[in-house]
């Protein structure tokens, strides 16, 4: 009975050694299997975004395609670094915050700046470009001389710029740059008839 009993609990142990080996190179199966679909999950998660914000340049994007207000205003645009600005009301000194890649759409335009407005009712910011610049990018700007003339802010001594008479004096910011979503720009290429070509022997 004694041998029998040692017996029953050898195999018992066995067993158990057994399902427990199982257990564990099924658990090790699954965390190779999640180890390998990760990296696939990574890129589609980056590949789902459809925002692809670019700098936006003046002959790549603008000039080499005729773009006019009608066509800027089909772009989404976004600022490149975090804009802060303030003014005075009659309340007192108020602060204007525009964060990091804030969207925003073309509201006018002219041979070598943008107006962009980031919120419904809000300023009108100018982006400008040096078009002494091969291709350049649109900075931030203001309007001088009572708005004959728009330049870069980081070029003048006082950070600031106007809004329908009203003076925003930037904390940060001077130095942000104008960012095209890629996908809405190349939708807008996209609508340019391309010539087809001809070829010897056709009439």
């Amino acid at each position: 009975m004694e041998i029998r009993k040692k017996v029953l609990m050898s195999s018992r142990a066995e067993l158990e050694r057994r399902r427990a080996g199982q257990r564990l190179r099924a658990m090790q199966k699954s965390s190779i299997r999640w180890l390998l679909t990760l990296p696939v999950l990574i890129l589609c998660i980056g590949c789902s975004s459809s925002v692809r914000p670019i700098p936006f340049q003046n002959l790549t994007h603008r000039q080499n395609y005729s773009l006019k207000l009608a066509d800027l205003e089909k772009l989404q645009f976004f600022v490149s670094s975090d804009v802060v600005a303030q003014y005075q009301d009659a309340t007192g000194t108020k602060s204007l915050l525009v964060p990091r890649l804030t969207p925003g759409v073309a509201t006018a335009e002219g041979p070598n700046w943008i107006k962009v407005s980031f919120r419904e009712g809000g300023v009108d910011v100018p982006f400008v470009t040096d078009l002494k610049q091969p291709d350049g990018r649109y900075w931030i700007a203001s309007e001088i001389d009572g708005g004959k003339e728009i330049k870069r802010i980081v070029d003048l001594p006082e950070k600031s710029f106007l809004h329908k008479g009203v003076r925003y004096n930037l904390v940060s910011g001077a130095d942000a740059l104008l960012l095209v979503d890629w996908e809405t720009w190349n939708d807008v290429i996209g609508t340019r008839k391309a010539t087809e070509g001809r070829r010897v022997g056709e009439k």
